[in-house]
This record gives C-alpha cells, structure tokens and sequence, in this order.
C-alpha cells in the first residue's frame, strides 16, 4: 500500500512553473510534546509540493493571492523529484489539493446549517459568480520560473531610448485583457534582477500598472 501525506497551511514559498506540472513549498509544525520516554522533539517540516497545472487551476486562485490562503494537501512522499526542483526537505506528489475556509467567517449568530443543505445553497448563490471565474482562472505563462514585481527588475538605459512597435504592444494587451498577465515571462538575470529581454511586455504590463509579472532566468 503506497505511503499517504497530508500537509496544511499555508504556501512559504512562491510558485515555480515546468510547464505540466507546478511546485511549491509548505511548512507543517510538529507537536511540542513527545511521548513519555521519547528524547526527541519533533521539528517543523519543510515539504515541497509537485502540483499538475490541471489541479491548480481548478482552484481559481490569482497568483498575488495564492500566498495569502490557507490549503489541505493530500499526497504521496517521493525522493524522485529531481534536487533543483525540491527545495524542501521532502517531496510530495499532490494527489488532492483544496482550500480550507478562513478561520472566523461563520456568522455566529446564525445556526450552522447541515453540510449537503449549505452546499446546495452555495450552489445557488455561487452560479454567477462562478462562471466569471472561469474566465479569470490563473496564466502561468510556459516557462516562468517566477513572479517578480515591476518596481524589482532594472531597465538599462539601452532599452529605455525606445519604444516597441504598435504589433507588439497590441499581443501583450490583448493576453493581459484575456488573462490578467503578459503572454510570456520577462527575461532578466537571476542575480542583478537586469532586464535583459522582453522588453516590449515590461513596457506594457508597466501601462497597464500590473503589480507583478512573471520572469524567466
């Protein structure tokens, strides 16, 4: 019988994009108690999530706000998952992933409401709204490595003498009307945050005052 994980809370690392598949990391704290007679305390956990693009966005999450909300993560243990890829002390293959409801959200005076009566009333209320939503489901673009803010990435004065053609600027507004974010990440280097490509999205998204945008390495 293959091993089973659970892991909750919430996301300590942003999101890193292989095309089919994303990853990220989640802390989960152990107890501060041990059984009686056992020396050792049990420390808090590093896991490094492996989600496919499928599941994650089926959670119709934005990427600012992915962060910020707390997940239930249920999965496998796996040491396969290549070294530069897991950056936390143990892999986990996402087999279900789900947001968990905000602590303090229930309205007290109100009774709780049995869960198939509540689901269906959510359904009811929920239709409309979950049809636009369908529409805003989170773009990684192919090849983003990470999300970057625009205050971040350093323009050298080279790419800033000109301004790119009407074509181009047109397709990076178009992907940012359709999916909230340019068509493709930046170029920049991994340690100077320089733009180095792409310029004509930078010039864009900055239009457009986008907070953040994705980069690539």
């Amino acid at each position: 019988m293959a091993h089973k994980i659970s892991v909750t809370g919430r996301p300590t690392s942003s999101i890193q994009d292989y095309g089919k598949y994303l990853t990220f990391d989640m802390e989960e704290k152990g107890s501060p108690n041990a059984p009686r007679g056992i020396p050792f305390q049990s420390k808090a956990i590093t896991y490094t999530v492996v989600v496919s693009l499928k599941q994650f966005n089926k959670l119709n999450i934005k990427q600012e706000e992915f962060s910020e909300r707390r997940f239930l993560v249920q999965g496998e243990p796996c040491l396969d998952i290549p070294f530069e890829q897991c950056t936390g002390e143990i892999g986990v293959i996402c087999m279900q992933i789900q947001e968990m409801e905000a602590k303090g959200k229930e309205n007290k005076g109100t009774p709780k409401k049995g869960s198939r009566a509540q689901k269906q009333e959510e359904n009811k209320t929920q239709e409309e709204p979950k049809k636009e939503e369908v529409k805003k489901q989170i773009f990684v673009p192919k090849g983003t490595r990470n999300w970057m803010s625009l205050e971040d990435i350093k323009v050298p004065e080279t790419f800033l003498q000109f301004t790119p053609g009407i074509a181009k600027q047109k397709i990076v507004e178009e992907s940012i009307e359709k999916n909230g974010t340019v068509d493709k990440p930046i170029i920049i280097d991994p340690e100077t945050h320089e733009l180095l490509d792409s310029y004509s999205r930078y010039y864009v998204a900055k239009q457009k005052k986008l907070d953040r945008v994705p980069v690539h390495y």
